[in-house]
C-alpha cells in the first residue's frame, strides 16, 4: 500500500482527486483522507448521511475529518472497511497540527504551492515545522503559477534555504480553466479528467510513474488507455466490485442452464429447421427456373 502526503496550505482537493483518479486507472483502489483543518472535502464534494464518514466519489473514496492514523482505522471499521483493502492512501493536510499528528512515515511527500500571499505566509510555518520534525531537507514540489508571478527564490529566502525543492515537472502556467473544472466537479460529482490541459495530464502521469517506479509503456499498458481510456475512469469501489462479481455469477449460471438442456430437443429443432430450409430452397429454385424459362420464351 502506498501512503502519500500532500503538504501545504493551498487548496489541494481537486489535485488530490485527479491524482487518485490517475492511480485508480491502474486498477488500484484509492482512498483520499481529508485531514484539512477546514473540512474542505465535506463542504465541497461530499453528500453523506448522518454519522457516515466514507464517501464514494466516482472511482476514488474519500474519508472526511480524519487527523491521525488511529482515527483512520476507527472510521474505516465503522464503515465496515479495513485499511488493507486499499492500494493507495492520499492524506491531504494544510496545517502543522494535523500534518505530523500520529501518522507513520509516508512513502511520498508532495509540497503543493502557488504564488498567492495567503498560501506563502502559511507555508513558511508548515515548511519550517516539517524540517524540524522530520529532519528532511529535500522535498518534491508541484507549483501552480498564479496570475501574478514572483521571483523563484522568494520562498527559499523566507525559510532561509532550509529545504531544497525538487520539481516533479515544470510549474503549471496560470489557467482560469482550473477553477471552472473544480466548480464543475463539485456540482456534477464527475471527475473531468478529459477536460484537463495537456500539461496537467502530463504532470499527473509523471508523478504516478515516479511513485510506482514504472516506465511510460508500463503505465500506458496498466491503464489500458485507448481513445476513451481515461474519459470516465475505472470504477473500483467496493459496491461496483460486488456488482461485477454478481454479474459474472449470473452469466455462469445462464451458461450452465443452456448446457444442461436436452440435446435431443436441440437436434430435432436443428433437423426440422434444416428440412424446412431445404424445402424452401427447392421451392425457390423451381420459382427461379420457371422465371428464367418465361424470360427465355418471352425473348
Amino acid at each position: 500500500m502506498k501512503l502519500i502526503q500532500l503538504l501545504g496550505s493551498r487548496s489541494k482537493s481537486d489535485f488530490a482527486i485527479y491524482l487518485g483518479h490517475t492511480i485508480a486507472a491502474m486498477e488500484k483502489r484509492v482512498l483520499i483522507i481529508d485531514s484539512t483543518n477546514n473540512n474542505e472535502y465535506l463542504h465541497s464534494y461530499i453528500q453523506l448521511e448522518e454519522k457516515e464518514s466514507l464517501y464514494e466519489f466516482q472511482d476514488v473514496e474519500i474519508l472526511i475529518n480524519t487527523k491521525s492514523m488511529k482515527e483512520l482505522v476507527e472510521k474505516l471499521a465503522n464503515s465496515n472497511e479495513e485499511l488493507e483493502n486499499f492500494d493507495c492512501v492520499i492524506v491531504d493536510s494544510n496545517d502543522s497540527k494535523t500534518i505530523f499528528n500520529d501518522w507513520p512515515k509516508f512513502h511520498h511527500v508532495l509540497y503543493i504551492s502557488d504564488n498567492t500571499r495567503f498560501t506563502i505566509t502559511q507555508d513558511v510555518e508548515i515548511l519550517n515545522d516539517y524540517a524540524d520534525t522530520t529532519g528532511n531537507t529535500i522535498l518534491q514540489r508541484i507549483h501552480f503559477e498564479s496570475a501574478y508571478k514572483i521571483p523563484n527564490d522568494y520562498l527559499d529566502l523566507l525559510i532561509n534555504n532550509r529545504i531544497e525543492f525538487k520539481s516533479v515537472c515544470e510549474p503549471l502556467e496560470y489557467d482560469d480553466q482550473e477553477h471552472k473544472l473544480r466548480n464543475y466537479m463539485q456540482h456534477e460529482a464527475v471527475i473531468p479528467y478529459n477536460k484537463l490541459p495537456k500539461d496537467y495530464k502530463k504532470l499527473l502521469k509523471s508523478v504516478v510513474i515516479e511513485m510506482y517506479d514504472i516506465g511510460n509503456k508500463d503505465f500506458e499498458a496498466s491503464t489500458k488507455r485507448g481513445p476513451l481510456g481515461m474519459l470516465f475512469g475505472r470504477f473500483k469501489t467496493k459496491a461496483q466490485s460486488e456488482q461485477k462479481q454478481n454479474s459474472k455469477l449470473d452469466i455462469e449460471q445462464e451458461v450452465l442452464e443452456v448446457q444442461n438442456q436436452p440435446r435431443l430437443v436441440l437436434n430435432n429443432v436443428s433437423h426440422n429447421h434444416k428440412s424446412e430450409s431445404s424445402e424452401f430452397d427447392k421451392s425457390s429454385d423451381k420459382t427461379t427456373n420457371s422465371k428464367k424459362s418465361k424470360e427465355v420464351v418471352g425473348g
